[in-house]
């Protein structure tokens, strides 16, 4: 029993050191909650969305993304990375990412890379897609993440707006680890379809049930703001937002 108690204080403090790395308190935190808005869709008419692996965007946004291109607005998806296994070939896993991309109704979208790259890259790779592109918000994974790969993601993204100007949203979005929200959107009439989106990873989804996950995750969303059905929740923030925020 002391070792499996010790091996939970060493876990805690691990984590205490992690979470004091992105947040910070200030004293007296009476009065700072508040409610998140609620929005038919984000504002804007063309949204990259950044995922540093294939399935992050139909886990994170994918109702969103859904909802976005049947207002005809412009949706583009990058990908960072593709799995890799021995269990599962390259061809198998195109064939599960197109028809995820299928059900979501996303035609437009890259893969950056084949392995995931160190963040100088990723900085570059996705300076490229932004200028060209140029998306009035970009969807991006947020720092409370509790995966390397999306963390380093975020952090090269803060880097590259340093040096990029533009007064476009950053929407960071939720995959392994909750946020805290200002924007909600209601995707209850695709619901549906986005747990056929993450289903259709079938290579991924074989240890983990990220669909069970999900429909638990975007329910709650709707109950804790008081709706009914199903919601994505994002945090939305300007340039300005961004590098106060986050300045190192």
């Amino acid at each position: 029993m002391f070792v499996e108690r010790e091996a939970v204080r060493l876990e805690l403090r691990y984590i205490l050191e992690r979470v004091k790395k992105r947040v910070s308190i200030a004293a007296g935190l009476s009065g700072s909650s508040w409610w998140p808005k609620e929005v038919e869709i984000p504002p804007g008419e063309r949204f990259l969305v950044v995922a540093p692996h294939p399935d992050d965007d139909a886990i994170g946004c994918g109702g969103t993304i859904n909802k976005l291109v049947h207002a005809g607005k412009t949706v583009r998806i990058v990908y960072l990375s593709i799995q890799s296994s021995t269990t599962f070939t390259k061809m198998e896993r195109l064939d599960e990412i197109a028809r995820s991309l299928e059900i979501m109704d996303a035609k437009d979208y890259a893969f950056l890379a084949e392995v995931f790259p160190p963040k100088v890259e990723i900085s570059e790779l996705l300076k490229k897609e932004l200028s060209i592109f140029r998306p009035d918000s970009t969807f991006i994974p947020s720092p409370l993440e509790n995966h390397d790969q999306h963390l380093e993601t975020f952090e090269a993204y803060v880097e590259l707006r340093k040096r990029l100007p533009g007064d476009d949203c950053t929407v960071l979005y939720e995959v392994w680890t909750p946020l805290v929200p200002n924007m909600i959107v209601d995707i209850t009439q695709f619901m549906d379809a986005k747990i056929n989106a993450i289903n259709a990873h079938k290579t991924q989804t074989t240890n983990l049930d990220f669909s069970r996950a999900v429909e638990g995750l975007n329910a709650y969303r709707a109950a804790i703001s008081a709706r009914k059905g199903y919601f994505e929740a994002f945090l939305t923030m300007n340039r300005t937002d961004i590098l106060r925020t986050f300045p190192s």
